[in-house]
């Protein structure tokens, strides 16, 4: 196996509960249920900001506006704050409409003259906001709690999972363009590349799937877990999730999953916690409650390519935009940055 460098380490107070890499790969935020906010550089590890109180509470949702120069929180007193990145201040501050917001996504394509849209999933109601921070409509009402939200396809289309189904909209209507219902409590939500493939990681430990196309659905059941881990790979062909000690690698080609056996990659050694495929690249990268990080090659003979440790469990793992590095977090507060040599 290849070895894994460790090209630099940081630490906040607390659990880190999200990460995330700047759209140009040249910083990386991370959030903390302390409150905290840290800005580090990509390549140094150096930081840039640290910001003990940018929330009262715990921050659950962290999302860089897609020019880089500013990035949203949302935190567990109720807010959500957009934050100049190069000067680490405040730029707004808006009632999130619930006591505890956990969902923000930019739109990755401009949706009007305004620009993007960042969606804010908060309790049972979906918000839209423009690049300025400024209200972009009235709310949208649900009546479930809301379990995740996505821009898909295009990037102008907005996905929106309760725990009964997946809601399409259109951002300047909010009117519902299409709607999957579940039989089953969603947890996670993912949408192929392509738009052709939705999967749901549900509550009664199992993945549906529907084909967008021909509105076909299929269940996979036999998880050991909830399955709260999706990933895509970029050429929108293979599907990992995670839902117990072992990943489960789903070829979702032609007609689809069913039937077809996944490929299991086996090594953590306690239950998988965080899954991400590489943005331009082919590697997935996995993190567990053990502390253990692995990355895998799943359609190559030799599938495990390296595999190493933080100090306490995993929570997130996210790749560089290039797919150079890969940043894994701790349930104890790590933050680290790691290369496959």
């Amino acid at each position: 196996m290849r070895p894994i460098a460790f090209v630099w380490h940081a630490k906040l107070d607390d659990f880190i509960t999200n990460a995330a890499w700047s759209p140009d790969g040249r910083q990386l935020a991370a959030v903390s249920v302390s409150g905290q906010l840290g800005i580090y550089d990509a390549e140094r590890g150096q930081a840039v900001h640290v910001i003990e109180q940018a929330h009262a509470d715990g921050i659950d949702a962290l999302a860089w506006r897609p020019d880089g120069k500013a990035l949203a929180t949302a935190g567990r007193d109720g807010t959500w704050r957009l934050w100049d990145a190069l000067e680490g201040k405040k730029l707004v501050e808006h009632d999130a409409g619930a006591s505890w917001p956990e969902h923000l996504a930019w739109s990755f394509a401009p949706i009007d003259e305004r620009g993007h849209r960042l969606a804010l999933g908060a309790g049972t109601k979906v918000s839209l906001w423009t690049e300025a921070g400024e209200p972009a409509g009235e709310p949208i009402p649900f009546t479930r709690t809301i379990s995740e939200v996505a821009w898909i396809v295009d990037g102008k289309t907005l996905a929106v999972a309760t725990t009964t189904g997946v809601s399409l909209r259109d951002p300047l209507t909010s009117e519902e363009e299409r709607v999957y219902l579940s039989r089953d409590p969603i947890l996670s939500m993912a949408f192929s590349p392509s738009g052709k493939w939705l999967m749901t990681g549900n509550q009664d430990c199992s993945v549906h799937v529907w084909n967008t196309d021909n509105d076909g659905e299929m269940h996979m059941r036999g998880y050991a877990a909830k399955v709260r881990q999706l990933a895509w790979h970029r050429g929108s062909r293979w599907l990992a999730a995670g839902g117990g000690v072992a990943i489960s690698v789903w070829d979702c080609s032609g007609r689809g999953p069913e039937g077809r056996t996944p490929t299991i990659l086996e090594w953590h050694t306690d239950q998988v916690s965080a899954l991400h495929y590489q943005p331009q690249g082919d590697w997935l990268a996995s993190g567990a409650r053990d502390g253990s990080v692995a990355i895998w090659s799943p359609t190559q003979r030799q599938q495990m390519i390296s595999g190493g440790r933080i100090p306490s469990g995993v929570t997130r793992v996210a790749w560089s935009p290039d797919g150079r590095l890969l940043a894994a977090t701790g349930e104890s507060g790590e933050i680290q940055v790691l290369a496959v040599e």
